[in-house]
Formats: structure tokens, C-alpha cells, sequence
């Protein structure tokens, strides 16, 4: 591997965050909570938060006598919150000043009940379905009832301005492809396809939340133009143990049937964690498609139909310790296991009328499976030098490897093949993938009103695409060599970045940062050569400003530069039959695409409201459909546009009719510009699009709720071609078990049977005029039951990968 080093620049970026310090003069801040009886309240959550922008600096737990302490606070302006189940929580400035002593005591505070008496239903304290952070969306997964036995994947499906192709594997964000996944605030180094794969085989009863980040800070990496998901799973705290434990099973055109496990266990210096899920989905999927081809007066058809029948098993684990090594060292391992196996035994009938005189009726018998295996291994190491600087180092070593064995056999009903036409096509695919992730990160918290943060990162990166592909002709085995190959990539990335988060104003704060890349990127095929030689460095400048009218409406504005690379499997050569003339197919061509975004924003409690504009050069398309007209063979392959322009609005807001119903409505409305780059005659395009979420939550006696639920997608844009509206409805009841300890849900999604991906291509210019359908069975009914077991007061543990930028490339299929 060649020896890769940092431009000057960057390092330089990186030290400037350690060259400023200021010493300041801290205290000891001690208090007590009682109740409305004036009793001691035990195991309260006590946070102290900035008084500007309500950041944590620091939290503590209430003891047996009700009281909690803090060390190390500097001098200045706060705000104090007490809460704790069954009260409402108490929020007041605390303004800590300068004294002769190093102690600073609060007055005795106490917690009024929130509980109150409805009729027979009892209304307590919930934090609601969505919130809105400074610089993100975030969706509380444990809120909703329909959740039940479903998989991450459609909870995403279900959040604001998310939407979930699972024809071409693509998520988009406030109609916005090129999103960047993460789980615990760290990148999935998998192909999107792989990562849709792997969310859909991920139980929702071990996922906490959400965050939707259209404008991501400096700190994150430069890798999705259109923002990031983070998921964040449960994590668990306390001295002691916790856990939760889990089963579902459901049906949709067969069985469906799932587990999950979560135990964490504390001692004074040693934490664990495990986590496990298994999910077993025997489910029918059915594509269909046409297309249509005008030569000499004459329209070529030719019509298929798949049915898909497949079995998947998906197994999740991850395996963490964090040891305290001194007062202010901490270091952690983290072990991830990832397993998903794919096999289907399909039928695809099709119809060939490719000249007036001809008609070809076969059926194609298919034998396909694909297997995904990955293992990664991440070391860490967490250092306080005082309150208000820390350093993180990561290493992570990933390996994934994808099998693809695959069988098409054919077999003619009407007319006949010609000489040339495989009787059986036979596909051997291996494709290992190695990642090295290197990470440092270090902040320093000035004062209340400055923040520094910077760090560096290097990713080496390196796979090998092994596909071989034969044909059966009368008997002879040929090597088919327009689709046989061999490819070798290896990738270094570097990058290093410096942040400010300043509050120069009461009510006002400014997130600003600058990122720098450099990539260093050869691709060499059998077939072709050296197809790419990559070294290039760029900017990503990023800038978030947030000014706070009063207590309850708010104003923001926010920019950022962020990039698509091309997913490892996109660049491999490969190829998936549809049909015998519609396949699928990679592109090594493709080049990264760049955009700049911008967005402002209002809210007022609840009241959410961002309009926001994105322009993104070099857009990356999937599912981009191409003919050869000679043999009228489709090929759909990710391409790049020349452009996309999109503008948005989305907004969210609750309404609660009565004090039992509970109404949560989001929408975004988008319009869209873009010019193809890959036809022969390129063309210019624009569209209108809508979507739209809602969620119903009542109370119900005896520790009941139900939940109604759905959503509704317009016409979208993908790439040249169209999608065609879609939704769903969903129903949900669930019931709360032994003193909220256990919960029993039924779920019911996509009853109408609509949840259904349609798209078509009228391209008159390029003679491309084409259809298809895939319904993959969203409609099912599941039952699921979660038990809670331990204690659950202790701070988390927060072992976790600096390398989930890199699971993002690899790609499940």
C-alpha cells in the first residue's frame, strides 16, 4: 500500500484547538430535592444545562437523603432541571457567582406531581413523538405503539421527510438522496443497499431514537450531501445490571417470528454490554415490468413478471467492555457481528414480441443467494485533562466479505431462442472488503460562551470484486465475458477539521466549522485497466446560527457543504438478471457528487417549520435505466446527473383535541430541477412532490394505548425516472405489564395493502419508454412482547465505533 500523509494544512487546522486555554475559577455546587411533603427524593435526575442554548455541562443522581452535588462548576449563568418519574420537572436559572469559599449551595427544591386523575385514564408525563434539538429532527422510537415487532427500516420509513426506496436501495431526506447512516453517532461503513438490508433485519425494541441532521456539524463526516440518520440504540447505566428482553412474531404472506436481548451490567470501574437480535422473515415479493422499443414503425414489447419467494435470517450482535482506568481515563472494546443470508427460489415469466412475426414466451427459473458476513473491532480510549477538555482516540479494524451465488435457467413455452441465447446462466460472485479507521478528536469548553473542537481522521480502505459469469449454450459452458471480471480497489481518505460553538449573546449561538478531505482513490480492472487514479482535496465549510426570540419561539438559519461517494459496490462490476433481456449492473465510472445546502427554520414549541434549498452537482442516481437498441437489452446501473436543485418545506406541529388524544402531523413539500449526463441526448427535468405523516395516540384505561398511524407519498424524482404516489395505514394497541416493566403491542401495517413501489421512464429522446412495480409485502400483523429487568439508574455506558462513516460504503444487497 502506498504511503499516504496529512497536506501541512490539516495538522495545522487540527493543533490550533489545543493552543487556547484560560484558567477559571470553579466551585463545589451542592443541593437537595424533597416532594410536596417535604420527604427526600432519592435516584432524581439533576442536570445543570447552559443558559443559552440548554446544553448539558454536567449531571448528577439524587441520593437516599435527596442530596446531589457537582464538582468543578465555573463561575456563571445556568439553568438547573430536576426530574423524575411521577413529578414534573423543575427548571430554574441558577446563577453561580463568585465567593470567598469554594461551595456554592441551592436552595432546598421541590417536585410537584404530574400525575392527574381523568375519568378512569390516568395521563402521566411522555416525552413526545418528535422534538426539535438545535441542529437536528429527533423521532422517539419507544413512543410509538405501531413499532411493535416492526424493524428499523419502517420506523424510518414512518419519520418526517424520510423516504425508503427499496427497489434501488436509496434513502432520501426532505426529497434529498445521499444520506448518511449512523448508529450511536458513528458511521455504517455498508453500501446503502447493505444498510437497508441490515435496518430491515434490526429490531425497533432496541432503538431509542432517531435524529434526523439535515445540516451537520464539522465534526461529522463530509460523506452524505443530503444530511445524516443517526440511530441511537438503548443503552444502559447504573450500578448494577439492566436489560431488556424481547420476542415477536407476525405474518405477512407467511411467517414472520424475531428476538432480541440487551443486558448491561456495572461495577465501580468495569462496564459490559450485549446486545443480540434475530429476525426470521419467509415473506412473497412480486416486480413486474415492461418496456416498449420503436424501430421502422414497429413497437418492440417485452413484459415480465417475477415471483419471489424468499427466506431471509438476519442476526445482529454486539459485544462491549469500558474500563475506567484512571479518574479521568476511560477505555473501551467494542466487538460487532452482522449476518444476513438471503435465498429465494423464483419464477420470472416474460414475453419477447420483438418483431411482428416473432413472439417469445419463457420462463426463467431462479436460484439465488446472498450472503453477507462482517466483524468489526473497535478499540477507544476517552481522557478528561480537566473538566472542560477531553481527547478521544478510535481504532476500528472492519471486514465484510459478500457471496452471490446465483442460477438462471431457461425454459421456452412459445417460439424459440436463437443460436446465441443461454439455456442456463450461472453467476459466482466474492467480494471481501477490509477498512482500517484511525480517529482522534479533541474540546475544550473555554467558557459558557466558546467552545473549540477539532480532530483528525484517516480510513484505508481496500476490496477485491471477483465475478464470473457462464452461459450454457446447447450444452456448452461459455465464458461470458461481457460480464465476467475482476476488480481491485484501494482508498485512503484523510481529514481533519476545526469547530466553534459560540454564544455571544443571550439567545443566540453560532455553530460554525471548517472540514478538509483529501482522497486518494485507484480502482484496476481485468477488463480495463486502471479505470480510476483519484487524488483530490476539497473544503466543506459548515455554519449553524440559532437565535432565540423568547422562551418559546426560535429562529435559525443554517449552511453546509457535504459530498456522495460512489458505494464500494456501485464501482465493482457485477450483474443481477431481471430478466433475460433487464439486468442490473455496476458502474466504475462514477464520480462523487458535491452539494451546498441551505435552510432556515422557525419553531415555537412544538410548532416546527424549515424551508430549505440544495444544489448538488454530479448527483448520484440509482436504478438509471439504459437501451441497447441493437439487441434491445435494458440495463439499469447508478449514474451520475449533471445537477439536482431542490427546494423544500416541512413542517411538524402536535395537536391534542382532547386531554386522552394526542395528534402528531409532518409534511414536506418539495420542487426539483435536474439535467441527466449519461444518455446520448440529455435532457432537463422538473417535478413536484409531497409527503406527509400522521400519528394518533390515545390513552386508554387500565395502562392501554392505541395508535393510528400513516403516510403518503406524492410522484417523486428518482434520477430520470418517476415514481408514482404510494402510503399506508397502520394500527397499533399496546399494553403496559407488572409496574411498566413489560409491554405487550399488536401492530397492523399497510392494511390497505398501498404501501406498493411504482415508478416508469418516458424518455422520447433516448427511445427509453418503460414501467415497473415491486410490492414487497409491507402489509402484516405482528405481536411482540419486551420485559425490563434490573436496575436502570446508572450512567450509560457508551461503548462505540469511530468507524461508522466507513460502514456506510459497503453496501448489503
Amino acid at each position: 500500500m502506498k504511503k499516504h500523509t496529512l497536506p501541512k494544512c490539516m495538522i495545522y487546522l487540527f493543533f490550533v484547538g489545543f493552543l487556547t486555554t484560560e484558567v477559571v475559577a470553579q466551585v463545589q455546587v451542592k443541593g437537595t430535592v424533597v416532594d410536596g411533603e417535604g420527604l427526600p427524593l432519592p435516584s432524581a435526575n439533576v442536570l445543570i444545562l447552559n443558559e443559552t442554548d440548554s446544553a448539558l455541562v454536567k449531571g448528577a443522581i439524587s441520593d437516599e437523603l435527596g442530596n446531589y452535588q457537582f464538582l468543578d462548576i465555573n463561575h456563571g449563568s445556568y439553568i438547573i432541571s430536576i426530574s423524575m418519574v411521577g413529578f414534573k420537572t423543575h427548571e430554574e436559572l441558577l446563577l453561580i457567582e463568585e465567593l470567598n469559599n469554594e461551595q456554592f449551595s441551592i436552595k432546598k427544591i421541590t417536585l410537584e406531581e404530574s400525575i392527574e386523575q381523568l375519568g378512569e385514564v390516568v395521563k402521566t408525563a411522555r416525552r413526545p413523538l418528535y422534538e426539535q434539538e438545535i441542529d437536528r429532527l429527533v423521532v422517539n422510537v419507544q413512543r410509538s405503539v405501531t413499532s411493535s415487532g416492526s424493524s428499523a427500516l419502517e420506523v424510518l420509513e414512518k419519520s418526517p421527510g424520510v423516504q425508503v426506496n427499496r427497489q434501488s436501495s436509496d434513502i432520501s431526506l426532505n426529497g434529498k438522496s445521499g444520506v448518511l447512516v449512523m448508529i450511536n453517532d458513528k458511521t455504517v461503513r455498508l453500501p446503502l443497499e447493505s444498510i437497508i438490508t441490515m435496518l430491515n433485519g434490526m429490531n425497533a425494541a432496541n432503538i431509542e431514537k432517531i435524529e434526523l441532521i439535515t445540516t451537520p456539524p464539522a465534526r461529522y463526516e463530509a460523506e452524505g450531501d443530503a444530511g445524516i440518520i443517526n440511530i441511537e440504540m438503548k443503552e444502559y447505566s447504573d450500578l448494577g445490571y439492566t436489560g431488556t428482553l424481547g420476542t415477536n412474531v407476525g405474518y405477512n404472506s407467511a411467517e414472520t417470528l424475531g428476538g432480541n436481548f440487551a443486558f448491561s451490567l456495572r461495577k465501580k470501574k468495569l462496564a459490559f454490554l450485549l446486545n443480540y437480535s434475530i429476525n426470521y422473515n419467509n415473506s412473497e415479493e412480486i416486480m413486474f415490468g415492461e418496456r416498449f422499443l420503436t424501430q421502422d414503425d414497429f413497437t418492440q414489447t417485452i413484459r415480465s413478471e417475477n415471483f419471489r419467494d424468499p427466506i431471509t435470517t438476519v442476526q445482529n450482535i454486539s459485544v462491549g467492555f469500558e474500563y475506567t482506568l484512571t479518574e479521568k481515563t476511560n477505555a473501551d472494546l467494542l466487538l460487532t457481528g452482522f449476518q444476513r443470508n438471503w435465498d429465494t427460489s423464483d419464477i420470472s415469466e416474460t414475453l419477447d414480441h420483438s418483431s411482428p412475426s416473432s413472439m417469445l414466451i419463457m420462463e426463467q427459473r431462479i436460484n439465488e443467494k446472498n450472503l453477507w458476513r462482517n466483524g468489526i473491532v473497535n478499540f477507544g480510549v476517552d481522557h478528561s485533562f480537566s473538566e472542560d477538555r477531553s481527547l478521544n482516540f478510535d481504532l476500528d479494524y472492519l471486514y465484510y466479505k459478500n457471496s452471490n451465488p446465483s442460477t438462471y435457467r431457461n425454459e421456452v413455452i412459445t417460439g424459440n431462442l436463437s443460436p446465441t441465447d443461454p439455456d442456463a446462466i450461472n453467476v459466482e460472485k466474492e467480494t471481501p472488503i477490509n477498512i482500517w479507521v484511525a480517529r482522534l478528536d479533541y474540546k475544550h469548553t473555554i467558557s459558557p460562551k466558546l467552545t473549540l473542537e477539532s480532530g483528525m481522521k484517516s480510513t484505508f480502505s481496500d476490496f477485491s470484486n471477483d465475478v464470473r459469469v457462464t452461459d450454457n449454450i446447447n450444452g456448452n459452458i461459455v465464458v461470458n465475458n461481457a460480464f465476467t471480471n475482476k476488480a481491485n480497489l484501494d482508498e485512503y481518505i484523510g481529514a481533519v477539521y476545526f469547530s466553534t460553538n459560540i454564544t455571544p449573546t443571550d439567545g443566540l449561538q453560532i455553530n460554525s466549522g471548517i472540514r478538509y478531505e483529501y482522497i486518494n482513490r485507484n480502482l484496476n480492472s481485468v477488463s480495463e485497466g486502471n479505470v480510476v487514479d483519484q487524488h483530490s482535496g476539497r473544503l466543506f465549510p459548515s455554519l449553524f446560527i440559532q437565535k432565540s426570540i423568547n422562551k418559546d419561539n426560535n429562529v435559525n438559519f443554517s449552511y453546509s457543504r457535504r459530498t456522495t461517494r460512489p458505494t464500494f459496490l456501485d464501482l465493482a462490476p457485477f450483474v443481477f438478471f431481471v430478466d433475460p433481456k433487464t439486468f442490473l449492473s455496476g458502474n466504475s465510472n462514477l464520480k462523487s457528487a458535491i452539494s451546498d445546502g441551505f435552510s432556515l427554520g422557525y419553531s415555537r414549541k412544538q410548532f416546527l417549520v424549515t424551508l430549505s434549498y440544495t444544489h448538488s452537482n454530479d448527483e448520484i442516481a440509482q436504478w438509471q435505466p439504459a437501451i441497447n437498441t441493437q439487441t434491445n437489452e435494458q440495463t439499469y446501473s447508478t449514474q451520475n446527473l449533471d445537477y439536482l436543485d431542490t427546494y423544500s418545506l416541512t413542517t411538524s406541529f402536535p395537536l391534542e383535541p382532547l386531554a386522552w388524544w394526542s395528534l402528531r402531523i409532518s409534511a414536506t413539500g418539495r420542487y426539483q430541477f435536474y439535467r441527466s449526463a449519461h444518455l446520448q441526448d440529455n435532457f432537463s427535468g422538473e417535478a413536484a412532490g409531497f409527503n406527509s405523516n400522521v400519528v394518533n395516540t390515545i390513552d386508554l384505561p387500565k395502562d392501554f394505548s392505541f395508535e393510528v398511524s400513516g403516510f403518503y407519498q406524492s410522484k417523486s424524482v428518482w434520477g430520470i425516472a418517476r415514481s408514482r404516489p404510494q402510503g399506508a395505514l397502520n394500527l397499533g394497541l399496546q399494553k403496559k405489564i407488572g409496574n411498566g416493566q413489560g409491554t405487550l403491542r399488536l401492530s397492523a401495517t399497510d392494511i390497505l395493502n398501498t404501501n406498493i413501489l411504482q415508478a416508469n421512464n418516458d424518455i422520447e429522446s433516448s427511445n427509453i419508454n418503460s414501467f415497473w412495480r415491486y410490492n414487497f409485502d409491507a402489509r402484516s400483523v405482528a405481536l411482540s412482547f419486551t420485559w425490563n429487568f434490573g436496575s436502570n439508574e446508572f450512567e450509560k455506558i457508551e461503548v462505540k465505533s469511530g468507524s461508522q462513516e466507513e460502514q456506510n460504503r459497503v453496501g448489503v444487497n
